[in-house]
């Protein structure tokens, strides 16, 4: 299976509301909320080519129900996605190859541009039911002009790109967790030890790991999760003293853990740890 690069991290948000202010408050430029054909609700940080996703569901449904039940659940980071040029295809040579590949689903949501027209920014995704760990899906993007503009990717923070996500899994799980992983995303698996494993996913990393090793894995004490999920998210910056000024200006409780690196703790972005590093 080769698909493009990592596309998106998806943040279940039980308050949409408070998760954006308090999102706007770290240095990101949001989204205008958006509303999808498929009843969610949300917000995205658009980056240099991937972004995170804050998302909001509205009711339960069977194209929604299992962001339901993690928001139900508390929200966190629930999701990630890899880009794809043909979903449809994908999905069928996933089934192929013995995967659960959901059949795919297009639906869209309409964006304001600055100029006051509007426009339906529309999607093509295919989820995998059996990825380890969280939900794993892939998105075609059908109008991608309508996402990344630069009025959206410009952040005080100076956020460009995800550069690691960091998914929890039971400790005999890892290995096969990262050749599942490698296997959907195409992406070449580097076993670091027995309790973490990474993949190289196109400038980006997928780093699987037990939560005995999370704080080897991403390199703090202060990153903690005892249940499958993504922990953390890595993201690079442009200019790591403007986001910290930035922060101290806002008030947000983040910390400097050495001179190239901070976290902003998962308490306060909605259940997942956010690491900004200086990009090189």
């Amino acid at each position: 299976m080769t698909t493009e690069p990592l596309d998106h991290a998806v943040m279940v948000c039980p308050d949409l509301d408070a998760a954006a202010q308090a999102w706007r408050g770290f240095g990101f430029t949001l989204t205008p909320r958006g509303y999808h054909t498929l009843g969610s609700q949300n917000h995205c940080v658009m980056l240099e080519r991937d972004y995170l996703e804050l998302l909001h569901v509205t009711a339960p449904s069977p194209a929604r129900q299992y962001y339901w039940d993690a928001q139900q659940a508390g929200g966190g980071c629930a999701a990630l996605s890899c880009k794809s040029a043909d979903s449809a295809a994908a999905a069928t040579q996933l089934r192929a190859d013995g995967w659960h590949a959901s059949e795919a689903v297009r639906f869209s949501r309409p964006v304001r541009l600055d100029d006051g027209s509007e426009h339906p920014a529309t999607f093509c995704v295919t989820a995998i039911d059996d990825a380890p760990g969280a939900r794993f899906f892939l998105c075609e993007h059908v109008t991608p002009e309508l996402l990344w503009r630069p009025e959206w990717t410009a952040h005080a923070n100076g956020a460009t790109g995800i550069a690691t996500m960091f998914l929890v899994v039971a400790p005999a799980l890892v290995d096969a967790a990262g050749r599942a992983y490698a296997e959907l995303t195409g992406g070449e698996m580097t076993q670091i030890n027995e309790h973490i494993c990474s993949l190289a996913l196109d400038g980006a990393a997928l780093v699987v790991t037990t939560p005995q090793a999370l704080a080897v894995a991403t390199g703090t004490e202060q990153v903690r999760r005892a249940v499958p999920g993504y922990a953390a998210i890595r993201l690079r910056t442009a200019d790591l003293a403007a986001a910290r000024a930035h922060w101290r200006a806002a008030g947000v409780d983040a910390f400097d853990l050495g001179p190239a690196q901070s976290l902003i703790p998962a308490a306060l972005a909605g259940g997942v740890a956010l690491l900004f590093e200086q990009a090189h």
